[in-house]
């Protein structure tokens, strides 16, 4: 990699919330950049991040927390460029992995018979910047499959930080994906923004208060699902996205947007898409997660 495009990457990752926070992290409990090419190892710490980060901790305004890793990330830049352009981490960035899709569900469904959104969005479907039908999957890590923590949803649910408290045990499906299927990959703030404004509705709704008051967040328009859904099967959010994208607003003119609401690596499928459906085990109980340390 050209010096220029090494240094654009890293600073990509120095001034995006989620990825500060999560280095923050990682440098606070120890691991060096080798410990960090384990992809259950910075899934976990990812997990954990950004929990820590979500507008409704209540000990302090979620603001001030971004702000600080902010700052606290700037000396790690050494290990921020040892990890981010080490090619075992090529998959932080990589196109949706069509053979690799698994869907951990309390409810059982049926995948080849996904029902397309229709209509205008609900105000819960732009507030929560996802739609209300559909199936999210998230992609098998494959130097995982013998551990715990195989996906991205696996290490959302072992850390428990977010909103998603399922009763055990959980139904586990991997799903192939169609070669044609279309998918739009979000590897940035700026591909959220171009989505959103794209599929936008024409009177976009005013920001959250309570989201504006407690995160200081402007979540800005969310795409209509059924307008996206006209054109691609499902929206990839990949690691790298997850990482840059989130709480990162981006303006363009009057209107600004900022992903808050995904928490983990994940696809949102729109449309039916697949090939081949193959069932796994259930989920027994909650995945183990590493011992990992609070933010400062």
């Amino acid at each position: 990699m050209a010096v220029a495009g090494e240094q654009t990457l890293v600073e990509g990752y120095l001034q995006a919330p989620a990825a500060a926070a999560m280095f923050v992290l990682a440098h606070r409990a120890g691991y060096d950049a080798s410990a960090l090419a384990d992809p259950a190892t910075i899934s976990a710490l990812a997990a954990s991040a950004i929990g820590q980060l979500t507008p409704w901790n209540g000990a302090e305004p979620a603001s001030e927390v971004r702000a600080r890793v902010l700052r606290l990330v700037g000396p790690l830049r050494p290990l921020v460029t040892a990890v981010v352009t080490d090619p075992r981490n090529a998959w932080w960035g990589a196109p949706l992995d069509r053979s690799a899709q698994l869907l951990v569900t309390e409810l059982e469904s049926d995948p080849l018979h996904l029902s397309p959104p229709v209509g205008r969005n609900t105000s819960w479907e732009t507030y929560a910047q996802r739609p209300a039908r559909g199936l999210r999957t998230s992609t098998e890590l494959h130097a995982c499959v013998e551990q715990e923590l195989r996906s991205g949803a696996h290490a959302e649910l072992a850390c428990g930080c977010g909103d998603w408290s399922p009763d055990f045990p959980v139904h586990q499906t991997r799903l192939h994906v169609l070669p044609a299927a279309r998918v739009y990959e979000v590897r940035s703030a700026q591909d959220w923004h171009a989505l959103a404004l794209r599929y936008r509705e024409t009177n976009d709704a005013p920001p959250d208060g309570n989201l504006l008051s407690s995160g200081g967040i402007d979540h800005g328009p969310a795409p209509v699902w059924s307008r996206v859904a006209q054109e691609w099967d499902a929206v990839h959010l990949s690691f790298a996205g997850l990482l840059t994208a989130l709480y990162a607003p981006v303006t363009s003119g009057a209107l600004t947007t900022t992903l808050w609401s995904w928490d983990y690596e994940c696809t949102h499928w729109l449309r039916p898409a697949f090939q081949a459906v193959q069932p796994l085990p259930d989920l027994r109980d909650r995945p183990e997660a590493p011992d990992l340390p609070e933010l400062p």
